[in-house]
């Protein structure tokens, strides 16, 4: 895999004058980030002139610099030998980095590397792509239109899928304008009628008393018992024809509330005395009603 991928990328070797020198250049090479911005990798830097050694790591380079003073001898020697229909060669001058000490000036020398490399590409850029890179573009070229017709097949297929959908959502829409026509119809008149308005129960008794609501089943029972006109209690709401209509019975439970509470004792004692008074021979027929009593049971 790495190697398919080194293939497609334009192949440099570098041919210099001692250790020192390929130190130099190896660092500027890491500094240059050719693979990134050009597509270049230099995959060796030779730090020989020895023609045998140069020939041997050299070979299968698309470019190839060789570092000299110049085009010297040593250049026109090299060039000579590793010169081919399928390569460029090209001059790393040694004369463009050394400042006036002698020395070797680093940012010069990553400037030299980078503009022979670049020279050597557009003046010979048709001899960097060979036969064997063709036919690497080929075959991924061949896998992209495989992947492609993969792609397009299960798209039909999808598309297959998707009309079933299709035409089972437009059923459904039509099913539902359908009911919808019918609710509509039967609706028609809804403004026309009394409607309810429904009121949080325990918001309203708070709102209106000021006070909580211990017992909302008792305001439950008393509305189910009486069945006040347009009323309705049950679930934690009251329902009534407008807001005042509600307050209005809230007033009416609670009023009952607090006599039942007043008079409970009483009504107690009072019953306990005409049970007590009553033959045993006739109490049956004159036993008073305990409902009043066990309203709100």
């Amino acid at each position: 895999m790495e190697n398919d991928t080194h293939e497609s990328k334009i192949d440099v070797r570098i041919i210099v004058q001692g250790l020192d020198v390929a130190q130099m250049v190896s660092k500027a090479v890491g500094n240059i980030q050719l693979e990134n911005d050009y597509n270049i990798i230099v995959s060796s830097i030779i730090p020989t002139t020895e023609l045998s050694i140069v020939k041997k790591v050299a070979k299968g380079a698309d470019i190839i610099l060789i570092g000299s003073y110049g085009r010297d001898e040593t250049y026109n020697v090299l060039y000579n030998e590793l010169k081919t229909d399928f390569n460029n060669i090209g001059l790393f001058d040694y004369n463009n980095i050394i400042i006036e000490d002698e020395s070797i000036d680093f940012n010069l020398a990553q400037k030299e590397i980078l503009n022979s490399i670049i020279k050597s590409t557009l003046s010979y850029s048709l001899n960097l792509i060979n036969i064997h890179t063709l036919e690497n573009k080929l075959m991924k070229v061949t896998h992209n239109y495989n992947n492609l017709l993969d792609d397009y097949n299960q798209v039909i297929k999808e598309n297959e899928v998707f009309s079933r959908e299709n035409k089972e959502l437009l059923e459904d829409i039509d099913h539902v304008k359908s009911e919808f026509s019918a609710f509509k119809l039967r609706y028609e008149d809804i403004y026309s009628r009394n409607i309810l308005e429904v009121f949080d129960l325990n918001e309203l008794w708070q709102d209106t008393f000021r006070q909580e609501l211990n017992n909302e089943e008792q305001i439950v029972i008393a509305t189910n018992n009486f069945k006040p006109e347009n009323v309705i209690v049950g679930q934690g709401y009251i329902a009534a024809q407008s807001k005042q209509d509600a307050v209005d019975w809230l007033k009416i439970i609670r009023t009952a509330l607090i006599f039942m509470e007043d008079n409970e004792k009483d009504l107690k004692e009072d019953l306990d005395e005409v049970k007590e008074s009553k033959p045993p021979e006739v109490l049956d027929d004159y036993e008073v009603p305990n409902s009043f009593e066990n309203f709100w049971d």
